[in-house]
């Protein structure tokens, strides 16, 4: 009886763990769609500044700039292809492997979600930094040099505001190793099924005659 209790104790603490995890791994792929929205978009717009550098001959033709634009405009491109790609991998084949992989699974792609996320967040990133860069680089195709120089400026600050208060918000909610919840420990904090501790047993009944009756 005492093994069997034991053995829907720790069923049902499997269960809620692997729930709890659910919600992480939900967590991760709603992040992860945001993110991979966004660098669709900004793709499509440096797609867009490679399109109309081309008919840019007019009197403010100036082939420095032109080549940078061409240059981050290619960053961006594939920087943020490279992270809608890698978001499709861990959302499709993480999930998969989660949902019908075998016991432990869904720890397993959990922790690995939360590793793929540094390098997905800093290609995305550099790839949005480079997009505001290029905005800069069309700005000296488009206005005049006095505007240009002033737009150019404010684009640049606008790229280490973005940096800095990135940096700053992820100290602020960045995690510790002693913060972090670990939910193996609590499964095997949990007796196993085939531990027997010596106060189930009386001590009497052990001591006992085993050729006395039993009534």
């Amino acid at each position: 009886m005492l093994a069997a209790d034991k053995l829907l104790l720790r069923s049902s603490i499997k269960q809620r763990t692997i729930e709890l995890r659910e919600k992480e791994l939900n967590l991760f792929n709603e992040n992860f769609g945001a993110v991979a929205t966004q660098a669709a978009l900004m793709c499509g717009f440096s797609m867009a500044f490679l399109e109309m550098s081309v008919h840019l001959h007019g009197i403010h033709f100036n082939p420095l700039a032109k080549g940078l634009l061409h240059i981050f405009s290619t960053i961006s491109i594939c920087c943020n292809m490279f992270a809608v790609s890698i978001i499709t991998f861990v959302s499709v084949w993480g999930s998969g492997k989660a949902l019908r992989g075998k016991d432990g699974s869904m720890s397993k792609v959990v922790e690995g979600m939360n590793k793929e996320r540094l390098l997905i967040f800093n290609v995305f990133g550099v790839g949005l930094l480079a997009q505001l860069t290029s905005v800069a680089c069309s700005t000296w195709l488009l206005m005049q040099r006095e505007v240009a120089l002033v737009a150019t400026v404010m684009l640049m600050g606008t790229c280490y505001a973005l940096l800095s208060n990135a940096l700053r918000i992820f100290k602020k909610f960045e995690l510790q190793a002693g913060e972090v919840v670990r939910f193996g420990d609590m499964l095997k904090a949990l007796p196993k099924t085939d531990e027997i501790d010596e106060e189930d047993f009386d001590e009497e009944e052990m001591k006992a005659d085993p050729k006395s009756a039993v009534l």
